[in-house]
């Protein structure tokens, strides 16, 4: 009969180890941080050039702040300012906001977008400004589904989307447009 007993204790103590063990697999005493969109690295009052395979810089961006998400691989800037170093003029675009995801030719930027550009020869300026426009730095297309405004030294222009290919100089736009021409008399 101790034999018994002895045999009972030791079942019942093996079912508790086993529960136990089972209960503190399933209930981590350290929980693992939940996939949560934090920064990992930011930068302030900065300035990021980016060079050509031959060395030139293409364009420099500028910022109040930029903040590096990991989960992601993305970036916010705050403030951008983005300058084309282009040998026939300048073009600079500015946002409230922008964002950079996988691929990091391709910046998108909100609030208060402006595109200011001016040439060496003509000296007229030509402005774009919307809500969102979505930059590829690479080939210096820009472009928009949004409602823009382009103002330049003869015309006023609005529409609704429209693609502008700085460095062949064309600006496509896509619908809606509306505005005024003023000819030379």
């Amino acid at each position: 009969m101790k034999t018994y007993i002895r045999l009972a204790i030791v079942l019942a103590l093996a079912l508790v180890s086993w529960w136990f063990q089972d209960f503190l697999q399933d209930t981590p005493i350290i929980k693992p941080a939940a996939d949560e969109h934090f920064p990992d690295y930011f930068m302030e009052n900065f300035a990021i050039t980016s060079m050509n395979k031959k060395g030139q810089p293409t364009y420099i961006l500028k910022a109040q702040r930029l903040q590096h998400f990991a989960d992601d691989d993305s970036a916010e800037i705050f403030l951008p300012i983005i300058d084309f170093k282009e040998v026939n003029g300048k073009l600079i675009i500015t946002a409230n906001k922008a964002t950079i995801l996988k691929d990091k030719n391709i910046i998108h930027l909100y609030e208060n977008v402006n595109i200011q550009r001016t040439l060496l020869k003509s000296g007229k300026p030509l402005n774009i400004s919307t809500h969102y426009l979505k930059v590829d730095t690479k080939n210096k297309i820009a472009e928009t589904d949004q409602q823009a405004h382009i103002k330049s030294q003869n015309f006023e222009l609005d529409t609704l989307g429209m693609v502008f290919k700085a460095s062949q100089g064309i600006l496509e736009l896509k619908s809606k447009v509306k505005g005024i021409y003023e000819t030379a008399q």
